[in-house]
């Protein structure tokens, strides 16, 4: 009896995504499984495709002359189940994104499983014991005997340490093969953990982190959790303890943190409580690494996996838990298509396998805080820190009285002053600004020219240690002029503050302290920022720059003083959400100092001291900022109170580019039906990035479901025109501004 597979092609491609049955030949029968990449013949010159094997079925409705047949197998074994599958079904449907991209989503990068190494497996256990009773104390076979009696117990065992644990040579293990004892295959090669963490000691839940992890531990799974604590308050001892009962139940974790900068801090704590059943995942190991963890998780090896966006898909057969920290964090929302949602799909995993989800911040997005007060979310609030800390003393600087008053320099003189009492105490110091580079931008102060990057319409940034330009979208890099390129004038002044420059400045003020920079500009190699926070723990510096990596999430006993050099840049963004951001950096960055002592200080500098989310933070008044912010959104029908699309029209062409999007927009505004508000088209905040050109439609609406539908149904027919194939159209559902 015949049976087919049901195959969908590896290629992003909306004609052909849908699937295509193959007959599995006969030979294949008993190795094809659902979930396994496949090549099969494909068009009228049968050009071979790589597809993933979706369903099997003993029936098709394609007529016998023209059915193909599988030509090969890629995998050894499948490596997507039932549950995963269905999965990306759900992707392609709430990000209109092709099934093939969804189902590439799931598997890690590199997933070709080439990583192998020759290994020996038992043939026939009963023909072994007959072999092992016969030849016993024989010297003529004491190796093989020795090799069977071996694998007996392990079934299988990598080539070359057989021979180096039962110190043979090959010929055994080549005779035992040549009689039928043994066979050899491929098995992957797995990486083995060389760290080994100290013990990361259970502490004693404090009255409500013992009442937050009871209601979790007690709940029926039908709602996701939100557990808000002030930083510091233990939120990852509860996530520790919770998961400790998951592992008793059998079951399993994920554990996803927003920045590749936390995950030292996280790891070190989770393999210091479950050693190696603890694993991490992240974007700066390589390929063959992250396939290693997927095929750990996959295969029961370990409990835990803690990582990035992307390890929401861990292939857990009984998950027991989701657990997303700084939930609030943009990085959880994916760039790239798919465009998904890491806190939809953690619920949509949640629901699908009965498991639990935590979404633990300090600063909860405005989205999830209004879920919680209206029932969706179980809100569990921790107000106070671990052990009875206080939360640090905010200052504010409004840097413009610091302008006029004549101190022309980045760091104002409340911040000088604090710098050089904590230097004369031995207390390390944070100083943070959310850029890098020396400078914002350099321009010609006779002409007012500034030097731009022509393939991305943007400034360049200054960078003191090499004295260059560099964009900081495409990467490229120039001299810097010596006169200006549009009048010829000398004057070139570099205007603005970045990381590079601030870190200058500090080494001027205070040429006797240690400095640390950290930004991406520091932490390029694999385990740069491992080696910056390592050196800044053990007390190798006194003072740490940095970006938004280090604004969150670390934990140093001996930092008492957090600087936020620039507070405010994120208000002048064209973003609606830029006060929500703001507040979320300003908190999250104070919640640094004086996290064992209670003794911290933070100062605040800011030419906008009198913003709601500036003075709000400064008092570590969530609710208060809340209160106030999501009355703005609901005049404006802003998420949560409505939704927000954006299409991003992107290509070399700049006329074919405005071309497409003004076509797209004539589409939306003919389609639309349902009176949704239709902002555009227009250029893009950057209108430039890599020598492509940008232009962008909004969408606003209070239905999401109608949008959704009615969003598909204008791409679709936007595609039938096909001569805009040189144009990409992207589409990002997942709020906030395009730049």
């Amino acid at each position: 009896m015949a049976l087919y597979a049901r195959i969908i092609l590896g290629m992003s491609n909306s004609q052909i995504d849908r699937m295509f049955d193959y007959e599995i030949p006969f030979e294949m029968l008993d190795k094809i499984e659902t979930g396994m990449r496949v090549k099969v013949p494909f068009g009228g010159g049968n050009s071979l495709a790589e597809g993933y094997v979706v369903d099997i079925c003993d029936e098709t409705d394609v007529p016998e002359e023209k059915i193909k047949f599988i030509h090969s197998i890629v995998d050894k074994f499948s490596l997507l189940d039932k549950d995963m599958t269905d999965m990306a079904w759900w992707m392609k449907k709430r990000y209109l994104a092709t099934f093939s991209s969804c189902l590439r989503t799931l598997l890690p990068a590199g997933a070709d499983l080439k990583n192998t190494v020759k290994s020996v497996f038992i043939a026939d256990k009963l023909k072994a014991e007959e072999f092992i009773a016969k030849n016993s104390g024989k010297p003529k076979y004491e190796a093989q005997v020795k090799v069977l009696q071996y694998l007996m117990e392990k079934e299988s065992e990598e080539e070359p340490a057989l021979r180096q644990i039962l110190g043979v040579n090959v010929s055994p293990v080549n005779t035992l093969e040549k009689n039928g004892l043994v066979y050899f295959g491929k098995t992957r090669r797995r990486r083995k953990d060389s760290v080994v963490f100290a013990e990361y000691k259970k502490h004693i839940l404090n009255d409500k982190q013992q009442y937050a992890f009871n209601r979790i531990l007690s709940s029926d799974n039908s709602k996701p959790f939100l557990l808000f604590g002030v930083t510091g308050s233990g939120k990852t001892e509860i996530y520790l303890q919770f998961i400790e009962k998951i592992i008793e139940e059998g079951k399993q974790a994920i554990v996803l943190v927003p920045e590749i900068s936390l995950t030292p801090l996280m790891v070190e704590r989770f393999k210091g409580r479950f050693g190696n059943r603890a694993a991490v995942t992240h974007s700066r190991m390589s390929a063959g690494e992250r396939l290693d963890v997927f095929m750990k998780a996959k295969y029961g090896e370990v409990d835990v996996v803690i990582g990035a966006r992307s390890a929401v898909f861990m292939p857990f057969e009984n998950l027991g838990a989701i657990i997303i920290d700084e939930e609030h964090d943009d990085s959880y929302k994916s760039e790239v298509t798919p465009k998904y949602d890491a806190i939809e799909t953690a619920i949509f995993r949640c629901q699908q396998m009965g498991a639990k989800l935590i979404l633990g911040s300090a600063t909860p997005s405005v989205k999830s805080y209004h879920k919680a007060l209206t029932g969706e979310y179980v809100l569990l609030t921790l107000e106070k820190r671990a052990g009875g800390g206080k939360l640090p003393e905010c200052e504010i600087v409004d840097m413009r009285s610091e302008l006029e008053e004549g101190n022309r320099s980045v760091i104002s003189r409340a911040l000088y002053g604090e710098i050089k009492e904590k230097l004369a105490y031995k207390k390390q110091i944070m100083l943070f600004i959310n850029r890098r580079g020396a400078s914002t931008f350099v321009s010609c102060r006779k002409c007012g020219h500034v030097m731009m990057c022509l393939s991305c319409n943007v400034s360049y940034k200054y960078h003191s240690d090499g004295n260059f330009l560099m964009c900081h979208y495409c990467g490229k890099k120039e001299p810097v002029p010596k006169v200006c390129p549009e009048c010829g004038s000398k004057y070139i002044k570099y205007f603005g503050a970045g990381t590079q420059k601030i870190e200058d400045e500090i080494k001027h003020l205070f040429p006797s302290a240690r400095v640390l920079r950290m930004d991406f500009d520091t932490t390029t190699g694999k385990d740069g920022h491992l080696k910056i926070l390592e050196k800044f723990k053990n007390h190798e510096a006194d003072i740490l720059i940095g970006t938004q990596m280090i604004a969150k999430g670390h934990d140093f006993e001996n930092v008492d003083l957090v600087g936020l050099v620039a507070a405010d840049l994120s208000l002048n963004t064209a973003d609606y959400m830029g006060t929500e951001k703001t507040f979320q950096l300003i908190t999250q960055s104070a919640g640094r100092a004086g996290r064992q002592n209670g003794e911290g200080k933070v100062v605040i500098q800011t030419y906008q001291p009198e913003n709601f989310a500036v003075e709000t933070a400064s008092k570590h008044d969530y609710v208060t900022f809340f209160e106030q912010e999501i009355q703005l959104r609901n005049m404006m029908s802003y998420p949560p109170f409505g939704y927000v699309y954006t299409l991003l029209a992107t290509g070399k062409d700049e006329n074919r580019v405005a071309e497409a999007i003004a076509v797209l927009g004539d589409i939306f505004k003919r389609e639309n039906e349902d009176g949704f508000v239709i902002l555009g088209p227009s250029e893009a905040l950057i209108s430039k990035i890599k020598d492509e050109y940008r232009f962008r439609l909004m969408i606003k609406g209070n239905d999401d479901e109608k949008m959704r539908e009615y969003t598909e149904k204008c791409l679709e027919l936007f595609g039938g025109r096909n001569g805009y194939r040189d144009v990409y159209i992207n589409l990002f559902m997942n709020g906030g501004s395009i730049l």
